[in-house]
């Protein structure tokens, strides 16, 4: 009798856990549904020296399921894709245990597999969940509630990393202008946003680095557009097309753009002097601008008078006064002094 009292305690203490406990938020490596060796399909015995009981070394473990011709997500054949998180040069000089953002200005620049998985946490639809993340602000958080913080380990205040590649820099709230990534953007007027966008969206970073593959793996593991990037994204002057600014057209209607509905000199810009949208916009954020305007130095330079400034204005109606080269040509943008209108080279135009 006394056993069977026992028997009936445990089985109501399960039943109360299995109650409270969502089962659809079992950690992936740790369905049994899907990982039908359990522990041993990654552990074994004594291990590979320098591991946790691991039966290969860590990265390449990961392949072991994630591999080509595995029944699994195939991850190597994107990693070797010409634009990588380069994981099989590098994950070499990983550490168990390292600190991010590094420290060291000296070690060499690397990424695993680990460095944005936790193997024990992550869940389908949550890759991610249970990493360890970095605010761009000096803070780090023991578990990431945002991707971009997963995203700022290595690419902020890392010691080898160059100063002008610290993006957290790039989407900072008090920037004149930015993505929309960490917090709400600042330019009110949008109107080519694509339907499901508005001027309060927030975007992630892998809204635009990830694979350029839309059936294959999802992540910015790579891509054959450079850098990492989900779709074409031409930065040299040359023809609009829809597939040349494929990566801007996600989210920015073509149409509104080239009926100039939010700056009433897109298409003479991109269609008939093809200057690309990298020559005008950065891609990340503005420190000193509106409207991401942060100009390509190579092909902008001072106008006759000295001038090199973005002055906004109405909306769809700013003033350049700069020199721009495109297409073997040049434009000045200057206020003629004797008609006191703005002008490109000979060209006055009224009423901007």
């Amino acid at each position: 009798m006394k056993g069977f009292k026992i028997i009936l305690g445990i089985l109501a203490i399960t039943g109360f856990f299995l109650s409270i406990v969502n089962v659809n938020a079992v950690p992936t490596h740790l369905d049994r549904t899907k990982v039908q060796t359990g522990c041993r399909t990654c552990h074994k015995g004594h291990g590979v020296r320098g591991t946790v009981l691991l039966e290969r070394t860590k990265d390449e473990l990961c392949l072991k399921c994630h591999g080509s011709g595995s029944r699994h997500r195939d991850i190597y054949s994107v990693i070797i894709k010409p634009s990588n998180h380069p994981v099989i040069q590098t994950s070499r000089y990983h550490q168990v245990g390292e600190e991010l953002p590094e420290r060291n200005p000296t070690m060499p620049r690397h990424v695993s597999c680990y460095d944005c998985h936790n193997a024990h946490r992550s869940e389908t639809g949550e890759p991610i969940k249970g990493v360890r993340g970095y605010s761009g602000k000096g803070a780090k958080i023991k578990r990431l509630d945002n991707e971009y913080e997963l995203c700022y380990n290595c690419h902020s205040d890392s010691a080898n990393l160059a100063p002008d590649k610290n993006i957290a820099l790039d989407f900072l709230p008090s920037n004149a202008s930015y993505h929309p990534v960490e917090t709400y953007g600042r330019n009110h007027f949008v109107p080519s946003l694509v339907r499901g966008y508005n001027t309060s969206s927030i975007i992630k970073c892998s809204d635009c680095h990830g694979n350029d593959d839309p059936g294959g793996p999802k992540g910015p593991h790579g891509s054959i557009y450079s850098p990492i990037l989900k779709a074409r994204y031409e930065r040299a002057s040359g023809p609009e097309s829809p597939s040349n600014y494929a990566l801007c057209y996600q989210c920015h209607n073509r149409t509104s753009i080239l009926n100039d509905e939010s700056f009433k000199a897109h298409k003479t810009h991109i269609v008939y002097n093809q200057v690309s949208c990298a020559q005008c916009h950065a891609s990340h954020g503005s420190r000193s601008n509106p409207h991401l305007i942060s100009f390509d130095f190579s092909s902008v330079v001072p106008n006759s008078k000295g001038e090199l400034a973005y002055i906004p204005s109405a909306p769809g109606t700013p003033r350049c006064l700069l020199t721009c080269h495109t297409g073997g040509r040049s434009f000045e943008h200057k206020i003629d002094p004797t008609k006191m209108q703005y002008c490109i080279n000979a060209k006055c135009l009224t009423g901007w």
